[in-house]
C-alpha cells in the first residue's frame, strides 16, 4: 500500500473516504483552510491531492525515523478505535496508546516507565515455574492485575524511553497530548479533521476525515507500513 503512485493513491483515498466529512458548524478556516476543496449543504471537501501530497511527506519522514530504529508511538484515545489502532500498530510493530492514556504519560514518563516495566515483569512471572506454584485465588489476583496493566500500557511494553516521534490521531480530540508532547519536545504528526482549533506547522498536519474507520485505518496502514 506504501509503495503506490500517487494516481492509485488518490483513488483509495476517495474510496476510503479519506477526503470528506464534517459540517461547517466544525470548521476552523485558519487553521484549515489550505486543505479545503469547497464546501456545500454543511459538508466540507478536504482536497484528495493535497490529503496525497501531505502523506506521501508524512510517509517519507516516518519511514527515516524507522531506518533509524527511532522509536515511535500512535497516539488515538477513542474506544470507537481501539481494536482498528491496535491491529495496525501491531502488525507494523509500532508502540501504541488507544485505550484510557494517563495524563502525565510523557510529561512524568519516568513514573509510568515503572508500571510498563512492572506489567512486563509480571507477564513473565505469569509464564514461570513459580506461578504454578501459587494457589488458584493467587494465580487470579495476578492475572487480574496484569489484565488491568494492560489495558493501559499493553501497546508501549517495548517502549522503554520516550519516544523518537508521536503520531497523535484527531488531535482536536487529543489535544492535551500535544500539549504535554510540546511540553517536553517531542516531535510530533497531527492527523486532524476541519475541527482542529490549534496552530500546528503544515509539515507536520494531516487534515482528513478522522471520523471514519475506513479513512483512519487505511491512512495507518499506509503510513506505517
Amino acid at each position: 500500500m506504501s509503495n503506490v503512485d500517487k494516481s492509485t493513491l488518490l483513488e483509495e483515498l476517495v474510496a476510503n473516504k479519506v477526503y470528506v466529512w464534517t459540517t461547517r458548524e466544525e470548521y476552523f478556516p485558519k487553521v484549515t483552510d489550505s486543505m479545503i476543496l469547497w464546501t456545500k449543504d454543511k459538508q466540507i471537501v478536504i482536497d484528495p491531492n493535497k490529503i496525497a501530497d501531505v502523506l506521501i511527506k508524512l510517509k517519507e519522514k516516518i519511514d527515516t525515523f524507522k531506518s533509524e530504529w527511532k522509536s515511535i508511538v500512535v497516539i488515538l484515545d477513542k474506544e470507537a478505535f481501539q481494536d482498528e489502532v491496535k491491529e495496525v500498530c501491531s502488525h507494523s510493530n509500532i508502540s501504541f496508546l488507544n485505550r484510557k492514556v494517563p495524563s502525565g504519560i510523557f510529561t512524568n514518563f519516568e513514573t509510568f516507565s515503572k508500571r510498563i516495566h512492572s506489567m512486563n515483569k509480571l507477564s513473565k512471572f505469569i509464564e514461570s515455574p513459580s506461578f504454578e506454584k501459587m494457589t488458584k485465588k493467587e494465580q487470579l489476583m495476578k492475572k487480574r492485575e496484569l489484565a488491568k496493566l494492560k489495558l493501559v500500557y499493553e501497546g508501549v511494553k517495548n517502549l522503554n524511553k520516550l519516544p523518537d516521534l508521536a503520531i497523535v490521531v484527531d488531535a482536536e480530540y487529543n489535544s492535551w497530548v500535544i500539549d504535554e508532547l510540546e511540553k517536553v519536545k517531542i516531535p510530533y504528526i497531527a492527523i486532524a479533521n476541519t475541527n482542529l482549533s490549534r496552530y500546528i506547522e503544515k509539515g507536520d498536519l494531516l487534515v482528513m476525515n478522522t471520523n471514519s474507520y475506513e479513512s483512519v485505518t487505511y491512512v495507518l496502514n499506509y503510513l506505517l507500513k
